[in-house]
């Protein structure tokens, strides 16, 4: 059972296990990924355990093209990653009540290995990328001066 999607249907090999669960969750620990639209950059990570519990994501490339961080050894070892092409990078997006006052979470990713179904998310000790990053602000902006513009 989903919160967003009613019931569907998942397979084994689709749960990403967290071990230790995500902060603020630790007793949640298995997920499973879902499209929020076929035509959508933003992706559910949906609770197996709990219905009512998933986080809308977006990988940060949709956001901005310089998104960079490090991954210590014992994470790498941890989410036993070999090669960057393993792993899955998303940003925790929070819902506000007006669309330019939504934000993404880039200080703390979720790290996904979609080889071995495993991930965690890891708090980044960089005080550059914001916690609050507005997704939609640029683009509501430039609507604005258009619509200005077009008077």
């Amino acid at each position: 059972m989903t919160r967003d999607f009613g019931k569907i249907e998942i397979e084994k090999d689709q749960i990403i296990n967290f071990k230790g669960g995500l902060p603020g969750f630790e007793e949640y620990q298995e997920f499973v990924l879902l499209p929020f639209a076929d035509d959508s950059p933003f992706i559910i990570m949906q609770s197996i355990v709990n219905p009512e519990l998933a986080f809308i994501t977006i990988e940060p490339r949709n956001l901005i093209s310089d998104y960079e961080f490090e991954i210590s050894d014992k994470k790498e070892k941890e989410l036993k990653i070999n090669s960057i092409e393993e792993i899955l990078v998303l940003n925790i997006i929070t819902l506000k009540n007006k669309i330019e006052n939504i934000t993404a979470n880039l200080s703390a990713p979720i790290i996904i290995n979609l080889k071995e179904r495993l991930g965690s998310q890891i708090i980044l000790d960089n005080h550059k990328l914001s916690v609050r990053y507005p997704i939609f602000a640029e683009a509501e902006q430039q609507s604005a001066q258009l619509e200005e513009v077009s008077e």
